[in-house]
């Protein structure tokens, strides 16, 4: 029985034996067809992604920027470690011990996939990531083919041969996308948080690098309550890799996420100035150099005097609007197929200072829904016959103006009838004044031309 059981046993390491030296060169015969297809990996030797062309005022303040891809650029000491190991806990955790690809990885996803019969989990490394989105220079795609694969896993492999972890974990915290035009960490840290990198806390960090799955979904400008889910992700991640403790991933997880950056760049102090020395560099240098080369322009342009002329016009045009009287609103959220707690204004994504004017939605009191502030009839009644003089005139012109009959709101939002009144009795006055100089014109030319016939002189004269 002994002797069987030892045949047995053989004669199946023989032929795994077999399966794998199969499988081996089945797979090497794969990497050879399509390695000689492959782009050289000496070209992110010299690696220059886009980046930022700015424009300066004379006293160092940027006042405008140009670019194709809103990134920063920099180099592995200058990447906070709290974020490096929040981003190496949730994208790679293998990712120093491994030559591109994870082969356990791989083989586990499979079999998670097999058994919830769909794509439930990834097996690309940190590495297999970068090579995909070099699409300058290796020409990948994002389609989800087996030939795209195995040239992605061709081109890790590359990649881990010629370059250090370092530099590979560098390239990849510059390159990557991560939401509303910013590539890189450094960028993404701006535009989030408003500053760098390097002052980023433990919540914020993980933010950052649980957006690098998907930029688009998971951003907090887009959905807060799941970017807050994908963060806490990140530092249970953190936590079971023994970068923080558990009370520490705790703590952070109970921190609400505060953002102080915005979506959408707010406009300049000087925008048709930019505009043209935009035109200027574009003839001078070209499109290409101009929106990928990062160019720093330094202008004459005086910063301080610029922003007092820009406040000047504004009050200016605020004081002649004011004059004008109050006007019906031009748009409504209603009719537009919004919701009054879901619509949005992109100026409601900048910081608020003192003095701002700022788009608002204002909510009509329902009672007053369908009714019109117009006068009343006893009121016409009044315009139509006499009226008095004095105080008790005053009081009945003050009242001409009334709500329709019905239940009164206990608050107004808008004053309309108020407003209304001040530039009709604005006006009224203007009037009055202008009749009355006209009055006192024509009696001083009638008094003279009469005493002028008594003393027999032409008035003319």
């Amino acid at each position: 029985m002994a002797t069987y059981v030892i045949k047995v046993v053989r004669g199946a390491g023989i032929a795994a034996l077999f399966i794998i030296a199969a499988m081996l060169g089945i797979l090497s015969g794969v990497l050879f067809a399509y390695a000689g297809d492959l782009p050289q990996i000496s070209a992110l030797d010299d690696y220059t992604p886009s980046t930022i062309t700015r424009v300066t005022a004379s006293n160092g303040q940027v006042v405008g920027e140009f670019a194709t891809q809103r990134r920063v650029v920099v180099g592995y000491d200058d990447i906070n470690p709290v974020l490096r190991q929040a981003i190496i806990a949730t994208e790679d955790a293998e990712f120093d011990r491994h030559f591109g690809v994870n082969i356990w990885r791989i083989a586990v996803a499979a079999l998670t996939d097999i058994i919830e019969r769909r794509r439930a989990q990834g097996a690309s490394t940190l590495t297999q990531q970068l090579a995909r989105n070099l699409k300058d220079q290796f020409g990948l795609t994002n389609e989800k083919s087996f030939e795209r694969k195995i040239r992605e896993t061709i081109l890790a492999i590359e990649i881990e041969k010629r370059y250090t972890k370092k530099e590979i974990f560098t390239i990849y915290c510059n390159q990557m996308y991560l939401g509303h035009g910013a590539y890189g960490v450094e960028a993404a840290s701006r535009l989030y948080f408003d500053k760098s990198n390097t002052q980023l806390s433990l919540p914020d960090a993980a933010l950052i690098a649980g957006i690098f799955q998907t930029p688009e979904r998971q951003s907090p400008f887009v959905d807060m309550k799941r970017a807050t889910q994908r963060r806490n992700v990140v530092l249970q991640r953190m936590a079971d890799e023994r970068y923080v403790t558990q009370a520490q991933a705790d703590a952070a997880k109970q921190q609400p996420i505060v953002t102080r950056g915005a979506p959408n760049q707010p406009p300049g102090i000087a925008p048709f100035f930019v505009e043209e020395v935009r035109k200027h560099l574009e003839r001078q240098y070209g499109a290409k150099v101009l929106y990928e080369n990062g160019l720093s322009v330094t202008t004459t342009l005086d910063s301080r005097l610029q922003e007092i002329a820009n406040r000047s016009l504004e009050h200016g045009l605020r004081a002649y609007d004011k004059r004008h009287g109050w006007r019906r609103p031009t748009r409504n959220v209603v009719d537009e197929r919004h919701t009054i707690e879901g619509f949005k204004d992109d100026r409601w994504n900048r910081p608020i200072a003192p003095g701002d004017v700022v788009p608002a939605v204002v909510v009509t009191n329902r009672r007053l829904q369908g009714r019109s502030l117009e006068p009343s009839n006893r009121a016409r009644r009044r315009r139509a016959g006499r009226r008095g003089h004095g105080t008790k005139g005053r009081r009945r012109a003050a009242a001409d103006w009334q709500l329709p009959r019905g239940p009164r709101p206990a608050r107004l939002r808008l004053d309309a009838p108020n407003v209304r009144r001040r530039s009709v009795q604005a006006g009224r006055s203007r009037r009055r004044r202008d009749r009355e100089g006209r009055a006192g014109r024509e009696r001083h030319v009638r008094h003279a031309r009469t005493d002028a016939a008594r003393r027999g002189r032409d008035p003319c004269d």
